[in-house]
């Protein structure tokens, strides 16, 4: 099978003038004809690398925000979370070389947790990934539909000991954090939340949280995934953040809440109407909500030292920036856009946070930290962290921690605004031939190469004084290249746009 696969995908590539594939932030993923070969050579190697290390690992089918005809495949440790830098280097490497199945493991078996989305693509390269894990002579257990952060916390749960024969209790990710948000919401919550699905996957698990907590909290479901062929069409958290427009099928009620998830669950942004202007809850203020409710728990415990940090990438706004450092006195810390890179860095604290602009991210907690909050008698505080989902950023149980959030300190969409006043901003997406070619300082926050860009870059931003700025990337998850600009006045900031744009477009021969 594997000599046929492999040049089928050639010929395709070719055909098409397409590179092969590299795995990136957010694993392989590409148009999903392209996707046959791949899927088989990942079964092989996750099947293998299971059989090396008696763990559970899992591959999940998806891709997330992007187009309906795209999807990839994200490999899933044990413990949730990404891959190593040599792990994300050894599976790209076998994908490409022409090794054969090793015959020779560390034990004789090994199991793989196989999850996708609900794209039409999806359920033929659940079969690919199975058979080429039956290849490497590993058990294949096919989940189905699940989210992302769903299928991440199952394979961390299963690995933890937390729950058996996750094949048949797909629903544990559910019954877990609705138990942990009832033990912190005793009485219901005002109003109503509106979540918008993205007509994908975290939708239709949506119901089930909104049948186990009736009793609390108020959910209305829209674009839940009844018409599934329309996945992130004019919906979701990427539409509302990117484009800045409204989902279809809103409708306004100012008693009601407004949050939309990416077509995988794992990003989110809540967002609002004042006098028609539409004001949008981007990943810094959750990093921030988060993070002002930790320090003031922690604050009532002097004698309980954890550090704190809060991770963010170029696209987070400066005035966020400012405000967690001199007015929070947390430590901020930059790191390449793509969580792999910021779930990392969280790790350097003993409670993490991390958010992107897009509303991906997480509060992440060591080891230590939960027994050190019991011991001080913060019991709110532990179960408020138990609510974060450890193997990855997820915005369904960041909506839960939301809620109870909101409901606690008696705020509402527009209290949260006003924390302090974001810089107007705006970021754009350019379709390139070849993004490789763009590259950037680790933390993303200067254009590095090619030179001769850079400099008309900056002679660009030279006629700007230093509180505008422009971020330059290729992007993690497409064939893009990312221009976001920043700054006190909107009309500079669209001109810094359009110029940089242009430029793009002329040096890349668009």
């Amino acid at each position: 099978m594997d000599p046929q696969l492999r040049e089928e995908h050639r010929q395709l590539l070719e055909k098409n003038q397409k590179q092969l594939l590299s795995y990136g932030t957010s694993g392989f993923r590409e148009e999903s004809k392209y996707l046959k070969f791949v899927g088989w050579r990942v079964g092989i190697f996750i099947g293998l690398m299971s059989k090396n290390t008696k763990l559970k690992l899992g591959v999940m089918i998806t891709a997330s925000h992007n187009k309906i005809i795209d999807n990839g495949f994200k490999i899933v440790p044990p413990k949730g979370g990404m891959l190593s830098i040599e792990e994300e280097q050894n599976i790209e490497i076998f994908y490409k070389s022409d090794e054969i199945v090793k015959s020779e493991t560390l034990y004789d078996t090994g199991i793989v947790y196989v999850g996708r989305d609900t794209r039409p693509s999806s359920e033929s390269l659940c079969q690919i990934v199975l058979e080429g894990i039956k290849e490497a002579g590993a058990i294949g257990i096919n989940l189905g539909i699940v989210t992302t952060p769903q299928f991440a916390f199952l394979v961390y749960a299963t690995n933890l000991g937390l729950v058996n024969q996750i094949e048949s209790k797909q629903e544990f990710f559910v019954e877990y954090f609705c138990d942990i948000f009832l033990q912190l919401v005793k009485s219901p919550i005002k109003g109503t939340l509106v979540i918008d699905g993205a007509e994908g996957v975290g939708g239709i698990w949506i119901k089930q949280f909104q049948e186990k907590l009736a009793t609390v909290l108020t959910i209305k479901r829209i674009n839940y995934g009844e018409e599934s062929h329309l996945l992130n069409d004019c919906c979701g958290s990427e539409f509302v953040q990117k484009e800045k427009k409204l989902p279809k099928s809103f409708v306004y009620d100012p008693t009601y809440r407004y949050a939309s998830l990416d077509g995988d669950a794992d990003r989110l942004v809540y967002y609002s109407l004042d006098q028609n202007k539409l004001q949008i809850i981007e990943g810094d203020r959750f990093a921030v909500l988060f993070a002002m409710y930790i320090k003031q728990q922690l604050e009532k415990q002097p004698g309980l030292k954890l550090t704190i940090g809060i991770i963010q990438t170029a696209y987070a706004n400066s005035a966020s920036t400012k405000y967690i450092t001199e007015q929070l006195g947390i430590q901020a810390k930059y790191a390449p856009t793509g969580v792999k890179y910021l779930h990392r860095a969280a790790h350097e604290f003993d409670i993490g946070i991390y958010f992107e602009a897009n509303g991906h991210g997480a509060v992440i907690y060591e080891n230590h930290v939960l027994q050190k909050v019991k011991e001080f008698e913060l019991f709110e505080l532990e179960l408020f962290l138990r609510l974060s989902n450890q193997a990855i950023g997820d915005a369904i149980t960041n909506i839960l921690m939301t809620e109870f959030l909101l409901n606690k300190l008696e705020m509402n969409i527009q209290d949260w605004l006003l924390i302090y006043s974001d810089y107007p901003a705006l970021s754009t997406k350019l379709y390139v031939k070849n993004k490789q070619i763009i590259k950037t300082n680790y933390e993303e926050t200067s254009l590095i190469e090619p030179i001769d860009l850079k400099l008309k870059v900056d002679e660009i931003m030279s006629k700007y004084d230093n509180t505008y700025r422009t971020c330059i990337r290729p992007s993690g998850t497409e064939n893009v290249v990312r221009v976001h600009s920043e700054g006190p006045e909107v009309e500079i900031i669209r001109e810094i746009d359009s110029r940089i744009n242009e430029l793009l477009k002329s040096y890349m021969e668009i």
